[in-house]
């Protein structure tokens, strides 16, 4: 009797994992990869700490650009480049925020609507 309960719950386990792994796709993964090719572009930037959506792990059109303030970088043209980079992604009409880290709450930087 004791087998046979354990077999039950252990079939009863396995469908239950089939059934979740076959269901239709979270509504993030396909922006959060995008997001993602975003972020990798900024790899080798050493100011930019992260790249997010602002309301993660919900979807927005709203990208922050987390940054170290450092001397010498044009924080409006960062801006536009992370427009271009965004629609080369398929993130259309992005609007985008450079923030700087380390302050709470956050400062600020740069923004831009994307077109």
């Amino acid at each position: 009797m004791k087998n046979r309960k354990l077999l039950f719950f252990g079939l009863l386990f396995c469908y239950a994992f089939m059934y979740i792994a076959t269901t239709k796709k979270m509504p993030c993964e396909d922006d959060c990869e995008k997001v993602r090719s975003v972020r990798i572009a900024y790899e080798n930037k050493s100011y930019v700490t992260s790249v997010n959506r602002c309301s993660f792990p919900r979807v927005s059109d709203t990208l922050c650009i987390y940054v170290k303030d450092t001397i010498g970088v044009d924080w409006n043209h960062l801006a536009d480049t992370t427009c271009i980079i965004a629609t080369q992604q398929g993130l259309l009409q992005q609007k985008i925020f450079i923030l700087k880290s380390g302050t709470i709450p956050f400062d600020t930087l740069a923004r831009k609507i994307c077109p």
